[in-house]
């Protein structure tokens, strides 16, 4: 059947919704457990971690059902699989780092080298003239993938923040899309398909806790999704928007990532070792419940992603948006380490007097 974009949110949602339900009974059968443990999990029962799958899943069936499968390029929906079936490999069997980062960096050129998208340019990064990536684009546009494929990773902490995020990341570029008059059927289905997630993930009233997990398989496959499309977005033939949008866009897991990984770097810790010190843990070890945290964050988040966005409609000049958002991440990291040494406070206080 053929659909428009609208129509096509709606079947995935409808989809991913019938996955999951059909999904997640089964997946203690096939060991799609997420096991409550020490140190930086925040549940208390066991949960499938069978969302990725179900989204996934049903953003192909969507694109076969809606009969768009063919207007997007089959590199997509290969780096998809691919990182999908690495990210539940390592749901179950808990793979090496260098198996995860191969299977990123292969997703990554097989979107260069066979999808045809690449970042030619940074745009007007620092002055009124485009900074050229020349013969570094390959090299960047890999990075710049695995950068945001393990930033939805590792910000997978808390129930609905990475989906949530990247809800609103691709929510801003289907806007932007169909107020552009391009092709935003893709973005539209992820977006049913995210929203489906959501329904299970996100704690409310009447959800005090996840129902359902993305797993490895989710976190990863929404950040390769994410940076197809936002790479796809700022081809010099047809650009959607600058390339600083792209930073807007993805301000929140982005800066978390990096300020993490630092961190961790400055201890000589691996950077990729799991700790306490992201910002939704950050924000749990200060008072806040977890609902509420990831509602601060999902709102910050927005408004960032907002301001972008208005600040390309409305044609400020790039770098002033680049040097906006440094502004921004300086005050993040500001904020971040005032809210690590409240935390230690706390904890040093809650220690004496237990001595006591």
């Amino acid at each position: 059947m053929n659909s428009t974009p609208l129509l096509a949110a709606f079947l995935g949602f409808g989809l991913t919704l019938g996955l999951i339900r059909f999904l997640a009974p089964r997946a203690q059968h096939y060991g799609l457990v997420d096991h409550p443990g020490a140190g930086r999990k925040d549940h208390s029962d066991p949960t499938p971690t069978v969302g990725g799958l179900a989204i996934v899943a049903g953003l192909a069936l969507t694109a076969l059902l809606a009969q768009f499968a063919g207007q997007v390029h089959p590199a997509f929906w290969a780096g998809l699989f691919l990182i999908t079936l690495t990210g539940t490999l390592d749901d179950l069997f808990d793979l090496q780092p260098t198996v995860k980062f191969a299977a990123q960096i292969t997703a990554a050129l097989l979107m260069v080298y066979w999808g045809g998208l690449m970042l030619h340019s940074l745009g007007d990064l620092v002055s009124d003239h485009p900074l050229l990536l020349g013969r570094s684009a390959v090299a960047l546009t890999v990075f710049a993938v695995i950068g945001v494929v393990n930033a939805i990773n590792l910000c997978d902490g808390a129930d609905g923040l990475a989906g949530g995020l990247v809800f609103i990341a691709v929510f801003w570029i289907a806007l932007m899309s169909a107020v552009s008059a391009n092709a935003a059927t893709l973005a539209l289905s992820l977006l049913g398909c995210i929203a489906a997630f959501l329904a299970f993930n996100m704690r409310s009233p009447w959800r005090p806790r996840a129902a359902i997990f993305l797993g490895d398989a989710g976190s990863l496959a929404l950040g390769f999704a994410l940076a197809w499309l936002t790479v796809a977005a700022a081809q010099p033939r047809a650009p959607l928007f600058a390339p600083v949008t792209a930073i807007w866009l993805v301000a929140i897991p982005i800066s978390d990532t990096i300020v993490c990984m630092s961190r961790r770097l400055v201890k000589g810790q691996n950077p990729f070792r799991a700790d306490r010190t992201h910002l939704h843990h950050i924000l749990i070890d200060l008072g806040m419940s977890a609902g509420n945290a990831v509602a601060l964050i999902l709102l910050i988040a927005f408004v960032l992603a907002a301001a972008g966005v208005a600040g390309w409609a409305l044609g400020v000049r790039e770098y002033h948006m680049f040097y906006t958002a440094m502004a921004v991440f300086a005050l993040y990291i500001l904020l971040v380490q005032l809210g690590l040494r409240r935390v230690a406070t706390g904890q040093a206080a809650a220690a004496n007097v237990h001595k006591i």
